[in-house]
């Protein structure tokens, strides 16, 4: 028997399945962000499962992204996503549909007249812009890899200056969506090796559209010297796989959390991708903000030879070599950076309290976060002040 979701809904219904209170529902169908449900009379109007995926979106933009209603229908104006039925908002609302059943339900058990039926549309209607299942398969991973994170998480992503930090939170944003469209994922990658080359080909393009930019992160990476010189294209699938793969094993019980799971996978990849750039050789001595000194030799901060952290809308990245010392400053939310050059230039970084300054001692290696150092001082200089 079909659901609810399938077979049309009532108003009340549509704000059952949806959580969301029928004056909402209301204020989005007058604010034009949830399109106009299908009437069946001059009284009766059926929302369907295309209204349900709007207003996921919609939910996501609101608590995630803390948009205004007038910037979400900016937004889903800009993603060619208009709510006007005109042709392209049917081929987009039959696209819409499509992913959400073939991920829910698998390709091979969905059936045109499944995706019809849930929009209350002919199939004379759906063959007006796809020719087969095939085809719409097509277009559906062609708008996979766009729909999958919203492009503000995409921005926060960007702006982190670490690469292993970045790593994880490109990591992080992609699991949000992994249940959504696992089985996508999935059928995309069984096509790879199909008989049918041209949409096999198209599978190449949307796993490829996936890795793109962890192997863009991977080149700058290695170009600031934060990674040691590697295949970037293999390494890039390879890390797609094991974000992937996580997703699975969280699926199987509870025996790791995300964060737990996340922490390993960082620790790992620090070990894995370490730069081979040397170290700077100048030794260090750091004052804790507990008062104790550790005299550390060499110094890396986060595996990179570089101290680096933000000014104003860019980053700046300083070698250990140049730097005479470094005085920290903290509050609720924020470590600064003080910088002092063997040249005598001053500045200030505002640089991530979590981010890791480690080197070796004459016990052994050592690892502080920033959040928990006062200052550090080259030793020459410390020395010859006394401190």
């Amino acid at each position: 028997m079909n659901d609810a979701s399938q077979t049309g809904m009532k108003l009340p219904q549509l704000a059952k399945q949806s959580g969301l209170s029928i004056s909402t529902l209301y204020e989005y169908l007058r604010n034009g962000i949830l399109h106009p449900p299908e009437r069946k009379g001059p009284t009766k109007a059926i929302f369907n499962e295309s209204h349900l995926a709007r207003l996921k979106t919609i939910r996501g933009l609101r608590e995630k992204e803390k948009l205004s209603l007038a910037d979400i229908k900016e937004r889903l104006r800009n993603d060619g996503d208009n709510t006007e039925e005109d042709g392209s908002s049917i081929r987009n609302q039959i696209i819409d549909t499509a992913l959400a059943l073939f991920s829910r339900k698998h390709y091979d058990k969905t059936k045109i007249s499944d995706i019809t039926d849930a929009l209350h549309m002919g199939n004379g209607t759906f063959y007006r812009y796809f020719t087969s299942k095939e085809e719409l398969f097509l277009h559906c991973l062609e708008r996979l890899p766009k729909i999958m994170v919203s492009r503000e998480t995409w921005n926060e992503v960007k702006r982190e200056t670490d690469y292993i930090t970045r790593l994880r939170k490109r990591g992080n944003a992609m699991l949000g969506s992994f249940h959504s469209y696992i089985g996508m994922l999935n059928h995309t990658k069984l096509v790879l090796g199909g008989e049918d080359t041209h949409l096999a080909e198209k599978a190449s393009e949307c796993l490829k559209s996936l890795a793109t930019p962890l192997r863009k992160d991977l080149d700058q990476a290695i170009a600031k010297g934060q990674v040691r010189p590697l295949d970037t294209d293999l390494t890039a699938y390879l890390l797609l796989g094991i974000n992937e793969i996580f997703g699975h094993r969280l699926l199987m019980d509870d025996n790791y959390t995300i964060e737990e799971g996340f922490d390993f996978i960082e620790e790992f990849l620090r070990h894995a991708l370490a730069s081979s750039s040397p170290p700077t050789r100048k030794t260090f001595i750091l004052t804790l903000r507990t008062g104790e000194t550790i005299t550390i030799c060499p110094v890396s901060f986060n595996g990179s030879p570089r101290f680096m952290g933000s000014v104003g809308a860019g980053n700046l990245e300083v070698a250990f070599d140049t730097l005479s010392a470094i005085t920290f400053t903290h509050d609720q939310k924020n470590t600064t950076a003080h910088i002092l050059t063997d040249t005598g230039k001053t500045g200030d970084l505002l640089v991530d309290p979590g981010h890791e300054l480690s080197g070796t001692t004459d016990l052994g290696d050592y690892t502080v976060r920033a959040k928990d150092i006062l200052r550090m001082d080259r030793e020459n200089n410390h020395e010859q002040t006394g401190k």
